[in-house]
């Protein structure tokens, strides 16, 4: 799950430093309507696929891009225990 998460970050972070705003604030919001999202709606991964892909406020697509990020990291995150897991040691 921590790869998850910082998949979210990483997005958050790629998005808002490009253009000066702040990773802290204001709050994570639908990209068309503006709504702030829940708790809820910030579940790594999971959440993209509960919601159908949509806002659950305006109902407007939400790019595939979030969760494929929040995934790729999560799955960079869970290499480094693959391997030691087949492996034993890191040499």
């Amino acid at each position: 799950m921590a790869g998850l998460t910082m998949g979210s970050f990483f997005n958050v972070a790629g998005l808002r430093i490009p253009i000066g705003t702040s990773v802290v604030s204001p709050r994570s919001h639908c990209p068309s309507c503006h709504t702030p999202l829940t708790f809820v709606d910030l579940i790594p991964f999971f959440s993209y696929f509960f919601l159908k892909g949509k806002c659950r406020t305006c109902r407007n697509s939400i790019s595939l891009f979030y969760p494929l990020i929040e995934l790729s990291t999560g799955f960079l995150f869970y290499l480094p225990g693959l391997y030691l897991a087949l492996h034993g040691s890191l040499h």
